[in-house]
């Protein structure tokens, strides 16, 4: 990972201004000693030079984040200044160590690698994203331009450098540099016209850092040729200028702190405003022609007739440059046009759908409002005004939703608005209170959803204060109902109790076993129906009870009732947690206590040790319930079809009433098993 640069970008602004300022001074201080000034021309340069190159190869390690083809841009301008810098020290060596001519030297052959490496690096930078249209002119323009400057060194650095008196090698090594630097402001001329929006900075102050190095080449040339270059003077601040712009774009490459343009924003919204960039042809082409003009009044101007061909040829270019503009904006136009007719029609279509909105929102018969994110009511339809007892005015703008909100429901209204961006934590749909104009309470059923793209949520209200009272007349119906279901099961549990008391009672005075033994029948029959009732008063379901508590008391006071030691009859319950309805549980009661009674009495003579089974289940989509004990057994000559004993009368016909199957089985003691399915239960209520 790359670390952070250690050095602000307003720290290395102040730097680069200090090295200028430094520079200016002394150059102007040391004007009148050529040789501490020479000293000063040529040394200063490899300083900067060196921080430069640094900050180049900083810039080219840092670049990895923006591609491949950036970091080799960076890398080539690296190399490029490199060379320069070599070419800085043969130079010095040479003008201040031997104390020869450096031109032409070898640091010649440094300076010229120095262009084109530049220029790669350079080229490779922007990003173009242009149609063929757009290239083209792009390409006219570059041309008219790149000509008309050649056309310029032309008359002013070429033809004077052949036409000196050096020899032809000086020369070619003169005319070098300025196609050096004619390679150069063809680069530059390919950024002003490029797109590139993620390094804008770094290209604007490379630029900067080209365009003074032209000019300063250009200078040093007309004042070599006029022979009034002076090594060291203010002119070389020209090109220590050009590097510092250079190192600042290099830093501002490498560096994650971005330079704020702010405060220029004015000034570039300026120039992209009125578009500078597609005047140049023109600024140019008035610029050859002007010097067309200067050729033709100016006689020691040679090979006129060349300039005369240079300037139609640019002439030709803008003429081609503006069919080819007239027929892009006749393009243009007609696709405006197009553009137009499908803003009518989308406008049309939004208009009408507007209509169609405004028709819903307006009539959907429940209450619409929207809220915008400080929760003020922006919008509302005529059906909050009928439920509020506001008008629109009196809402939309200066009313809350939390203003129509009453005082305990507050915090939750608003910790629901809080979490509006998470739906899984808030609910879609709520019931509240709401209170309007007058004061008075009103429940409100409410739905919220969030209107997509916004921050605003659109809120459906419904007055359910009819229905929540009606709700509530309902409950409390309901619930005497219950009540009363249940006093009615506590009273017939009461009288059945008081019908069992007095057939105990009646057997006081009986002196005839058997009519005692019918009366204690008929008492255990009263007193196991009297039992459904409790347990239904008992229960919050008043149809249904839990037969396993049921069983289990009832054989527990059968047990009681015939006084039967559970010492040598022991019960054993096999039972579900199942529970039946009323009509159900009432013959199965009465079969059960027959069934228990008839084993207590008669499956184990005195004194005889044994067990009895009851077992409830549910198998097969039908209830089995199986009674059997391992006493002596019942009689085989007994046909439930020829029945005469009332008990077992009793349980045939209660199977058939409940609609089971009765099997008996009398091995090892007797068994009853009676499957039956749960009597549809009619309600009464």
């Amino acid at each position: 990972m790359v670390n952070k640069p250690w050095i602000s970008v307003k720290n290395i602004f102040i730097i680069a201004l200090i090295l200028l300022i430094c520079s200016i001074f002394i150059t102007m201080f040391l004007r009148n000693d050529s040789t501490l000034r020479m000293f000063f021309g040529d040394l200063f340069p490899i300083l900067i030079d060196f921080l430069v190159v640094l900050t180049l190869f900083y810039a080219t390690i840092r670049s990895v984040n923006y591609g491949k083809r950036v970091q080799i841009a960076w890398m080539f301008i690296a190399l490029a200044f490199s060379f320069y810098m070599v070419g800085d020290i043969i130079w010095a060596i040479l003008e201040l160590g031997i104390h020869q001519r450096p031109f032409p030297s070898i640091a010649d052959l440094f300076y010229l690698i120095f262009y084109p490496l530049f220029a790669i690096g350079i080229y490779y930078l922007p990003r173009f994203s242009f149609n063929l249209t757009e290239k083209l002119k792009i390409f006219l323009d570059m041309g008219i331009i790149v000509i008309t400057v050649g056309l310029i060194f032309w008359i002013f650095l070429i033809i004077p450098t052949l036409s000196s008196q050096q020899n032809s090698f000086d020369n070619i090594i003169s005319i070098s540099y300025i196609i050096g630097d004619l390679l150069l402001f063809f680069v530059l001329l390919r950024g002003i016209y490029s797109k590139f929006d993620d390094y804008f900075v770094p290209i604007l102050f490379l630029s900067i850092g080209i365009l003074f190095m032209i000019v300063t080449d250009s200078l040093y040339a007309f004042q070599t040729l006029q022979g009034t270059y002076l090594s060291g003077g203010l002119l070389d601040t020209g090109w220590i200028i050009s590097f510092v712009f250079v190192g600042l774009a290099a830093f501002l490459q490498a560096t994650d702190e971005k330079l704020d343009l702010k405060r220029y924003s004015k000034v570039i919204n300026w120039f992209d405003k009125y578009n500078f960039v597609s005047y140049l042809p023109f600024i140019w082409v008035l610029i050859a022609f002007i010097l067309l003009v200067w050729a033709n009044n100016n006689q020691y101007v040679p090979h006129y007739e060349i300039i005369e061909i240079v300037v139609g040829f640019i002439v030709s270019l803008v003429i081609i440059r503006q069919f080819i503009t007239l027929n892009e904006n006749k393009n243009l136009l007609a696709l405006a046009e197009k553009e137009i007719e499908y803003r009518k029609i989308a406008e049309n279509s939004a208009h009408e759908n507007e209509i169609y909105y405004k028709a819903i929102f307006e009539n959907t018969g429940t209450s619409i409002i929207i809220i915008d994110q400080d929760m003020t009511i922006s919008r509302v339809n005529s059906e909050v005004e009928r439920l509020t007892g506001y008008s629109k005015e009196e809402i939309e703008g200066r009313k809350k939703w939390t203003d129509f909100t009453v005082g305990e429901e507050l915090d939750r209204i608003k910790e629901y608005y809080d979490i509006k961006n998470y739906p899984d934590k808030r609910p879609r749909e709520y019931e509240t209170k709401g209170r309007d104009k007058k004061g008075n309470i009103k429940d409100l059923l409410v739905t919220v959803v969030n209107i997509p793209g916004t921050e605003k949520q659109l809120a459906s209200l419904i007055d359910i204060t009819k229905r929540k009272n009606a709700e509530n007349l309902i409950k409390t119906s309901l619930n005497e109902k219950n009540i009363l279901l249940q006093e009615i099961h506590h009273r017939v549990k009461n009288n059945m109790q008081i019908i069992s008391s007095l057939l105990n009672l009646q057997t006081k005075y009986i002196n005839d076993e058997e009519a005692v033994d019918i009366l204690k029948e008929s008492q255990n029959r009263v007193r196991s129906m009297a039992m459904i009732h409790e347990k239904l008063y008992q229960s919050k379901d008043l149809s249904h009870i839990n037969f396993a508590d049921y069983i289990q008391s009832l054989v527990s006071n059968l047990f009681y009732s015939y006084n039967t030691e559970k010492t040598y009859i022991k019960p054993i319950f096999e039972v579900e947690n199942l529970s039946l309805n009323m009509d159900t549980a009432v013959p199965c009661g009465l079969i059960i206590s027959e069934l228990v009674s008839n084993s207590i009495k008669y499956a184990f003579p005195k004194g005889m040790n044994g067990e009895i089974l009851v077992s409830l289940k549910f198998i097969d989509n039908k209830y089995e319930l199986r009674i059997s004990d391992n006493g002596i057994g019942m009689p085989a000559n007994i046909d439930l079809n020829k029945l005469e004993t009332l008990g077992l009368l009793l349980v045939t016909n209660l199977t058939e009433q409940i609609d089971g199957e009765i099997t008996i089985n009398r091995n090892h003691g007797t068994e009853f098993i009676i499957r039956f399915k749960e009597i549809k239960y009619k309600n009464r209520i």
